[in-house]
């Protein structure tokens, strides 16, 4: 079982059937990705005669972060942002394992310790629908990577550092905060090894000058005057006086809350306290050897890794430390959100658990085929829960599309009392599909981001798109809508207010989604 060709069998293997998995989804269970549709289909026929997109939103997209999934949906060898999609979240899933192998390779680790990153394929950002910040996380491997290269003296380190800074950018454009994970991480880097070199250190350094510009540049001049067309009011709390006042107040108490980061990227596959205890089964695979080398320092006192040779700036696992300390410190410091802007920390929980993959693979006691049993069964379990969990998914929403109105001049407003699926909110942007799969103009969040680069056009005159299920007042979007998308029954003080309006009409019902028109259209 521990030979080198049983391990690149079902690796191959694994790597295969996610693929085969995720290029047959429709509909992705992760809340944000219709929103992101969304964002691709306006940018890409925006100013187009088949819509009325430059009626009702604006772009903001030039030099913005979090901006590459427009630029790669826009791309002509895609039919649609649809398959667009599922081509990116294929790159994003099948080269998140091969990175982490090539890291544990470049470490002369145990290779079967790539196999648990399995695990963290759909990670919470992922599910979540960050699908820029999912990316992010794997463009950041591929600058580890690179910076591990450099340490080899076989390797070309001029062309390796052009690679850090270029990569850095390319995080940029896929999400700002990781970006900025990015300028720490290669910081750290450059500042220990060429601690004793102050010459080869400001040389090197410029390898995060366009990084750095990139995010002056938008913080400075380009938010700041886009900011004014959503519902993020900045004049309300600055973000430095807020955080302040949260560091103070708030960030003690819910400390605890961080210990989730074992169960963050697959709680969600079933609701309550099953879906964390199943997370938590399969986070074990990386945590427990981490465990078993805590207590051999510190009970036993055994040095398994040698301290003393971490200290050395030549030694490819030192940067490996390094890179743990920088995600300790995002995930356990950072705040949880900012004005405009949540959640934050959580982000970093799949990095976090990245680096504890790596220093697992160089314990030598995990060097067994107990433990390349051990991973192989968690990796096929894990593979065969999230497949029936995207099946299911579409097999509830295969008539979703029926639901929709075939005229795309008229505007939608969306309804939502049902929001779960198995107890995670998966269904806030999917009124959002009426753009994706009509061109059509629809209320939506997108538009009210702080940090997002589709806005409201001030003409158009859409409303926030208000949470139902949150009981939030639906009138403003019952004035603006020629159409309700409703999902859910329609709870008792709301269905009073459309009663009195009597202004609506039910002509749609699809499975547990509902279509209602204006009856003067």
């Amino acid at each position: 079982m521990k030979s080198k060709r049983n391990f690149w069998i079902i690796f191959f293997l694994l790597l295969v059937v996610h693929a085969i998995v995720i290029l047959s989804v429709r509909y992705f269970p992760f809340a944000d990705v219709a929103s992101h549709l969304a964002e691709g289909t306006i940018y890409k026929y925006y100013n187009e005669a088949s819509n009325k997109f430059n009626e009702y939103y604006t772009l903001h997209y030039f030099f913005y972060p979090n901006t590459f999934h427009l630029f790669f949906f826009s791309l002509p060898i895609f039919s649609s942002v649809e398959v667009a999609n599922r081509v990116l979240h294929f790159l994003i899933i099948t080269s998140l394992p091969l990175l982490v192998y090539l890291i544990i390779r470049e470490i002369n680790g145990n290779r079967w310790f790539a196999l648990t990153s399995f695990v963290l394929i759909y990670g919470y950002n992922l599910t979540f629908g960050f699908t820029g910040n999912a990316l992010a996380n794997d463009v950041i491997l591929l600058i580890l990577w690179l910076w591990l290269r450099t340490i080899e003296k076989r390797s070309n380190h001029l062309l390796n550092m052009i690679g850090i800074a270029a990569f850095l950018i390319v995080v940029y454009f896929s999400h700002a905060m990781v970006a900025l994970f990015g300028l720490m991480m290669v910081g750290a880097f450059l500042l220990y090894r060429y601690k004793n070199n102050f010459g080869k250190l400001v040389l090197n350094s410029f390898s995060l000058l366009p990084l750095g510009a990139l995010i002056a540049y938008w913080w400075f001049f380009l938010q700041k005057s886009a900011e004014g067309t959503t519902e993020y009011t900045p004049t309300e709390v600055s973000t430095g006086a807020f955080m302040k006042e949260y560091y103070a107040r708030e960030f003690w108490v819910t400390y605890l809350d961080r210990v989730k980061f074992l169960v963050a990227d697959n709680a969600q596959l079933f609701a309550g306290i099953i879906g964390k205890v199943v997370a938590l089964l399969l986070t074990l695979i990386i945590v427990v050897p981490i465990a078993v080398l805590l207590y051999q320092y510190f009970v036993k006192r055994s040095k398994t890794i040698p301290l003393n040779s971490l200290l050395d700036p030549n030694n490819k696992f030192t940067y490996i430390i390094i890179f743990f300390f920088v995600s300790l410190g995002c995930y356990f410091i950072l705040p949880s959100r900012i004005p405009g802007q949540e959640p934050l920390y959580e982000r970093f929980s799949t990095i976090l658990l990245f680096a504890l993959i790596f220093i697992g693979s160089k314990i030598p006691e995990f060097n067994s085929r107990f433990f390349a049993y051990a991973a192989t069964l968690v990796a096929v379990l894990h593979l065969a829960l999230w497949a029936q969990y995207l099946y299911q998914f579409n097999q509830e929403n295969k008539n979703f599309a029926q639901v929709f109105p075939q005229d795309n001049s008229k505007v939608l407003s969306y309804m939502n009392y049902d929001p779960f699926y198995r107890g995670r909110m998966v269904y806030d942007h999917y009124q959002c599909y009426y753009i994706i799969q009509h061109q059509g103009i629809t209320t939506s969040k997108i538009i009210d981001y702080r940090f997002g680069m589709i806005r409201r056009k001030e003409s158009g005159g859409l409303p926030s798109q208000e949470r139902m299920y949150f009981n939030e007042n639906p009138r403003k979007l019952l004035q603006k809508a020629d159409y309700l998308l409703v999902r859910g029954k329609i709870p008792a003080n709301h269905q009073r207010i459309l009663d009195s309006l009597n202004t609506f009409t039910k002509v749609k019902d699809v499975d547990n989604w509902h279509l209602l028109k204006r009856k003067s259209i």
